[in-house]
């Protein structure tokens, strides 16, 4: 617990912070009956009623602090939710489907900024591929069916009662409160370990549900066919783990390569990888801008379409843009920086790679449009790129 605590105060996660608080006080109402004696303690007049509304109030209190702690954070937050919520208007039944989000959230944002030109948080706004907010997400991604399925199972979780003489079940019940309050805030379904722990959580609960205990003894043989099953299920999981691994490995190498500028070499290395990782949004994303980056154009159009079904952010636009442009498909080269320039309005790099774009199809007025307000505009965050954009602006106006 000691190390825990030294973790939590290095990190500065609000989210974890509130967590632990909230959870703590479930766990220990439990153990030393608090609920039971300030309920008793407080009876049902106007004591009640005070305190009550000093609850509140500290509540409120610490929140707002917690705001102003990091504000730009929280603020950022608020803007993923407003997008996230337009999202959900679209597809309020099904969602967009399972694991999704990461995929359809980006064209959303840049829909958003394009009917809010003047929205205060577009210096904010940044390639997202989470809500920081599970049940916001699990609405995106699965609608109301989806979201309505997590929802009884935790009802049914929590109604399984606990005692002294069982008290994991309490542990189990404030593990997945732990959960639910920081997956408020951050997205602790997309990171093992906690997953598992949740896994881990509602397994102790099932144990100890009335409903499962009550299911009727199988015969030996079917007992002998799921045992079968799982043993076949766990020999190709196994199987599927070390194929997995490997091509992680091969993953890794290509990076490596890539960042040395052995493009070639990481190209070998990625096509290795890529029966394991088709479907992997990432992985195509890394993939499709080394083949751009090699000049392999054709192929890299066909690998970074692909991965705009599973992730979706600027990387892949402007690469895009690269190899439509190389390929001489300029008005595909021009919508894809376009693309990723609304995504994130306040950088800088897709709308010069669009300026450059203009001036190599003669568009002098569309370039010079875009190249005077770069010149103008000043950076939230100034850095030796900023300048050398500036610079190479005011040599193409000259």
């Amino acid at each position: 617990m000691l190390g825990i605590l030294l973790v939590l105060s290095v990190t500065h996660s609000r989210a974890a912070w509130l967590a632990v608080i909230v959870s703590s006080v479930f766990l220990f109402s439990f153990c030393y009956e608090w609920y039971a004696k300030v309920r008793a303690w407080l009876g049902k007049g106007l004591k009640r009623v005070l305190f009550l509304f000093v609850l509140g109030v500290v509540c409120v209190g610490v929140l707002t602090g917690l705001y102003f702690l990091k504000k730009d954070s929280a603020d950022g937050r608020l803007l993923i939710w407003k997008v996230s919520g337009q999202l959900i208007k679209e597809q309020p039944l099904f969602g967009i489907g399972f694991d999704r989000f990461r995929a359809g959230y980006m064209e959303a944002q840049a829909a958003y900024f394009r009917q809010n030109p003047g929205d205060p948080s577009i210096p904010l706004a940044d390639d997202v591929v989470y809500a920081f907010n599970e049940g916001i997400q699990l609405l995106v991604e699965q609608g109301m069916v989806g979201f309505v399925l997590v929802l009884a199972l935790l009802f049914v979780s929590f109604r399984i009662k606990g005692s002294r003489e069982k008290p994991e079940i309490w542990i189990a019940k404030t593990g997945l409160i732990s959960l639910l309050v920081f997956g408020m805030f951050s997205y602790p379904s997309h990171i093992l370990p906690i997953k598992l722990c949740g896994v881990v959580y509602l397994a102790i609960l099932a144990g100890y549900s009335k409903t499962l205990c009550t299911i009727p003894e199988f015969s030996k043989r079917i007992k002998w066919g799921v045992s079968g099953a799982f043993m076949v299920l766990t020999i190709g999981l196994i199987l599927h783990t070390y194929r997995f691994y490997q091509a992680s490995k091969e993953w890794q190498d290509a990076l490596i390569s890539y960042e040395k500028g052995e493009y070639r070499a990481s190209l070998g290395q990625y096509e290795k990888a890529w029966a394991i990782f088709a479907h992997d949004g990432a992985f195509l994303c890394n993939y499709g801008k080394a083949l751009s980056v090699a000049g392999d154009h054709t192929k890299a159009v066909t690998i970074l379409k692909e991965a705009e079904n599973y992730l979706n952010n600027t990387i892949i636009q402007t690469a895009l843009g690269d190899s439509y442009q190389a390929l001489g498909r300029y008005a595909k080269a021009e919508a894809a920086y376009q693309l990723g320039a609304d995504m994130l309005p306040d950088r800088f790099y897709s709308k010069y790679l669009l300026v450059k774009l203009y001036h190599k199809m003669g568009e002098e007025r569309k370039m010079s449009v875009l190249a005077t307000y770069l010149l103008e505009k000043e950076p939230k965050v100034p850095s030796q790129a900023v300048e050398e954009i500036k610079q190479e602006m005011r040599l193409l106006l000259d």
